[in-house]
């Protein structure tokens, strides 16, 4: 009887990656489709060897560490923002305008990590412009369609009505099910509503916020023939005049999106 050991049997060695020097390719694409980024992925006497690895990082744009991030700031901005000196401070630290009487501002920012030092002079950070884009940007409540949820990649795409009625957007799988409270075979095909930076050029820039499900449609969606369809939800908004950020539902503005 062949014994099944020796060379032959031996385990491949993994496939290092190629962006980066700590991480093997499968543990880099375990990594990117989750918050707890490359670490998380990887048992606790290794963790800081691939602590920094950044092809997980939330400044790496388009992994699901950065678009976690980026809802959380986005959600601080919106929901419970900083002080007004603080923020002051981060607004004089964009247009490198910072002065001495600034030092317990910028020190709360840095801890935010929305700062910090490069050759002992404060510098923004990704989230901290995230931030002060979150406090400008208007925002507008409106219909979002689930289209496809990936259950390996932890992720869904979704139609923004309010942005664009046939360009896909990526969110985070996990936010949907938080948010909605739905499982993940029940959101394929689901309206919800969502606030979101509707003005945005590029869909990894739309940020949705306040997700819940959409309430049942009006009689005037019935009558269209498609009462499920993203064109529907448009066309009926539309012609109820619903729009515009003061009414908290569609960008009454030319929308970001194709």
């Amino acid at each position: 009887m062949n014994e099944p050991f020796g060379p032959e049997s031996a385990k491949p060695a993994p496939v290092d990656c190629p962006d980066c020097l700590c991480c093997s390719v499968a543990l880099c694409e375990r990594g990117r489709i989750t918050i707890r980024a490359c670490a998380g992925c990887t048992p606790a006497e290794s963790r800081p060897i691939v602590a920094n690895c950044p092809c997980s990082s939330e400044e790496t744009r388009g992994t699901a560490a950065w678009r976690a991030a980026r809802y959380r700031v986005t959600t601080q901005a919106t929901g419970h923002p900083v002080q007004v000196d603080v923020e002051a401070a981060l607004r004089a630290v964009a247009a490198g305008d910072v002065t001495a009487d600034m030092a317990e501002q910028i020190a709360q920012l840095v801890t935010r990590r929305f700062v910090e030092f490069e050759e002992s002079r404060p510098a923004m950070t990704h989230l901290g412009a995230r931030y002060l884009e979150a406090r400008d940007e208007h925002r507008f409540r409106t219909p979002v369609e689930v289209e496809l949820v990936d259950i390996d990649t932890r992720t869904a795409r979704v139609i923004v009505v309010g942005w664009s009625l046939t360009a896909g957007v990526t969110v985070l799988l996990d936010q949907l099910l938080v948010e909605t409270q739905l499982e993940p075979g029940d959101l394929v095909g689901k309206f919800l509503e969502a606030e979101v930076n509707c003005r945005a050029a590029d869909a990894d820039d739309l940020v949705l916020t306040r997700i819940g499900v959409a309430p049942p449609l009006p009689p005037q969606w019935q009558l269209k023939g498609d009462s499920t369809s993203a064109e529907a939800a448009a066309s009926v908004v539309e012609e109820q005049g619903i729009g515009g950020a003061e009414s908290g539902r569609v960008d009454g503005a030319p929308a970001g999106g194709a």
